[in-house]
């Protein structure tokens, strides 16, 4: 009867969270030109657009964000409280840059903000404090290290999602397929903190991707597709796989959200070798390619939402497998990954 009255209360989390993000959604559009809110066509070069669309996916999120904590208390569980107070640093760091356009600096040390904010209310990577995890280093250098790792992952998850965002429903779907894994490993973990920080994350997503799927009546913004980093990245600091070992379960958080990091590697390490700047836009983000070589635009979307969830689903089945054999498997994925960045830089112009 527990588990069927928590079920029940997650199910009414999730419609609660739709019907306000809908709701959000509707009034941001309506607002967003007033206050100048506005992705304009032709701003820059990589944007195809051809009419003002609102930047408000990100207001949509925080608002919803906060009012469903606040309904639901959310805020008394120390973990909720640090990702959500953290992750609105991130979202006003955001929603800056959508009115006035920070700089790629500025746009960073955001992001290290809510990094140590979220490090200074007590969430961080404690890998190196595990006794299962296959590297055992002693002190101070396990606290080091699991301080590094915190900054190179969220800022990593984060940007590889802001990275993304630059067709429609792309990072809201990928966002949906990630929370809704994480949620389901809430579930059987029986973390119920997470369950209903997962379900409300998810709730908004399901929304936000009704009005930001092609064709788009909303943006994410860089407030909306930061933020969705931000948060799902801290989320998977805080999951705990009670099933399996930590050595077969560590690289769990790396395959739900392989698209949008193999996207930023690919970005990158193309833009370094072609001696173009990181953080400048350009129409040579995964999407694209595969267009290139002739699949429908909206095709390839599908296509990496796809490889998104069969991924995560890997990552779930290795969870119960030995420790050798999960990490085969994992290095197999990294090798195919390789494979697949080599094949999609080949001869791209």
């Amino acid at each position: 009867m527990e588990n069927f009255a928590q079920l029940e209360y997650v199910m009414l989390l999730l419609i609660g969270s739709i019907l306000l993000a809908v709701g959000l959604a509707l009034i941001s559009i309506k607002i967003a030109p007033d206050v100048g809110l506005m992705d304009i066509p032709g701003s820059a070069g990589h944007k195809k657009h051809l009419n003002p669309v609102p930047l408000t996916g990100g207001v949509v999120l925080l608002d919803t964000m906060i009012v469903m904590i606040i309904l639901t208390k959310m805020w008394a569980i120390p973990d909720v409280w640090a990702i959500f107070v953290s992750g609105m640093i991130i979202g006003l760091f955001g929603l800056l840059d959508d009115f006035i356009h920070l700089s790629a600096t500025k746009k960073l040390l955001g992001q290290i903000a809510g990094t140590i904010m979220l490090i200074y209310l007590g969430v961080q990577v404690q890998f190196f404090h595990s006794p299962e995890f296959f590297i055992q280093v002693g002190e101070p250098w396990a606290s080091w290290l699991n301080l590094i790792f915190t900054f190179l992952w969220m800022l990593t998850v984060t940007n590889s999602f802001n990275f993304i965002d630059s067709f429609d429903g792309l990072a809201v779907g990928l966002s949906s397929v990630s929370a809704g894994f994480f949620l389901l490993l809430a579930i059987v973990t029986g973390q119920t903190s997470l369950i209903f920080l997962c379900t409300v994350i998810l709730g908004i997503c399901i929304a936000l991707y009704f009005f930001n799927s092609r064709p788009a009546s909303l943006f994410l913004g860089d407030s909306g597709a930061q933020s969705l980093g931000f948060l799902l990245a801290a989320v998977a600091i805080i999951y705990q796989p009670k099933i399996g070992s930590q050595a077969s379960s560590w690289f769990m958080p790396i395959l739900i959200f392989s698209v949008p990091l193999f996207d930023m590697m690919l970005v990158v390490l193309s833009r370094l070798k072609r001696k173009k700047k990181i953080h400048q836009a350009s129409r040579d983000h995964t999407y694209h390619r595969l267009a290139q070589r002739g699949i429908p635009i909206h095709h390839a979307v599908l296509i990496m939402h796809g490889t998104s969830l069969l991924l995560s689903m890997v990552g779930f089945l290795c969870l119960n497998l030995p420790v050798l054999y999960a990490n085969i498997i994992f290095g197999l994925i990294v090798l195919l990954g390789i494979a697949s960045y080599i094949e999609l830089d080949r001869n791209y112009q």
